[in-house]
């Protein structure tokens, strides 16, 4: 009897999965992709957080402008004094009644339009200036009470820090 011998075939050594150099090249890609998102996070917070303050210092600043809307730029008795008349106080019955009484005012904490302090803002200031200017060329300012157009600024910061200013001009009606 004769027998054929077949060839053996032989198994093949390599195993299947990955190598350690392979599993430390994974890790390392991910680890990447793990720190630029992180680093995207923490710069969307940052962002986010800048945007709330401008939002707030902005609104800070047109709780004032709503505040002046329809006053007079000067007090109609005594119309050459600039800033606030004897006894005139912030509020009150005797409160400011013309633009120019807020001259050089800063409210911390600020306040709103209906002229009451927002506490929960405490770390928060307006500061007011009020500039009489040409009323033909708005850029240019003139002595204060010279003429019926102003330039109101509102500077708004946040711990000592400015965060925003608004500025806006304001007409006396011409009889």
């Amino acid at each position: 009897m004769s027998f054929v011998q077949t060839p053996k075939t032989f198994r093949s050594n390599r195993r299947t999965g990955f190598t350690l150099i392979e599993a430390a090249l994974v890790t390392t890609i991910i680890s990447f992709g793990v720190l630029a998102m992180l680093q995207l996070l923490a710069v969307g917070t940052v962002s986010n957080s800048d945007g709330a303050e401008m939002s707030t210092a902005i609104n800070l600043a047109k709780s004032v402008r709503e505040m002046m809307i329809g006053m007079p730029i000067a007090d109609p008795t005594t119309p050459t004094h600039w800033g606030a008349e004897a006894g005139e106080t912030l509020g009150g019955a005797s409160g400011y009644d013309d633009i120019d009484d807020f001259d050089g005012k800063t409210y911390s904490p600020p306040i709103d339009a209906r002229r009451t302090s927002i506490v929960a803002l405490n770390d928060w200031s307006q500061t007011i200036t009020v500039k009489t200017v040409d009323p033909n060329l708005l850029t240019s300012t003139v002595p204060n009470g010279t003429t019926a157009a102003v330039r109101v600024t509102v500077n708004v910061s946040h711990n000592a820090k400015q965060v925003t200013s608004y500025s806006w001009v304001a007409f006396d009606a011409v009889p």
